[in-house]
């Protein structure tokens, strides 16, 4: 499935997906490099336990709510967490990244409404979990419900693929089983209408 492009893998427990915006930047399992390039792995382990803020250049908004967490963890013995009204974000700087995956595992649990997010300039990509426990992903200014039930209070493997060249974007999904191969639930989404970077420059998570 993953073809081109680089790839990012991080570990986020609760509420995590209440509206993920990808925005213009790696996530969290990209193969680590450099202080702020990508590729970029991110796995928890080597973070302090508590606030992340200001770990391994994370930052956060209410950023006693962003935690490093041992309770509830997909692997290893620690996990990201972000509180309801919180979002943690991690910028890079490598303006080659312009095909780029974002692999990471999220534990979700359904808000109470399906409100989407505002996105700013940018935000290239982003999707969230409605209280229905759907996936809507925004393509140009529409919010499309996609055809997959998120199950709540279970990992899951979400896989995006942005292509700044095309300003095209694809999500795949996968369940907790280690390195199984991710089902493709949208292609060819269009760049949100808002994004005017030219490369992966954030990875965001708000709750």
């Amino acid at each position: 499935m993953k073809e081109t492009g680089n790839i990012t893998k991080l570990s986020w427990h609760r509420p995590l997906l209440r509206a993920l915006a990808l925005c213009l930047g790696v996530g969290l399992l990209v193969i680590a490099a450099l202080a702020q390039d990508v590729p970029f792995v991110e796995t928890f382990e080597n973070r302090s336990e508590g606030v992340l803020h200001n770990q391994n250049s994370w930052q956060a908004y209410r950023q006693n709510d962003a935690q490093v967490q041992t309770s509830t963890v997909y692997n290893g013995s620690k996990a990201g967490t972000v509180a309801t009204n919180t979002t943690a974000w991690r910028s890079f700087t490598n303006s080659s990244a312009t095909n780029v995956w974002v692999d990471f595992y999220s534990r979700v649990e359904y808000p109470t409404n399906s409100t989407p997010p505002a996105l700013t300039g940018t935000v290239a990509a982003a999707f969230f979990v409605d209280e229905d426990g759907k996936i809507r992903a925004v393509s140009n200014s529409t919010w499309v419900v996609l055809n997959y039930t998120v199950p709540s209070n279970t990992w899951q493997r979400f896989s995006v693929n942005l292509n700044y060249d095309t300003s095209k974007w694809a999500l795949h999904i996968a369940d907790d089983t280690p390195n199984k191969l991710s089902t493709a639930l949208a292609t060819n989404l269009s760049f949100s209408s808002s994004s005017t970077n030219t490369y992966f420059r954030r990875f965001r998570i708000k709750n």
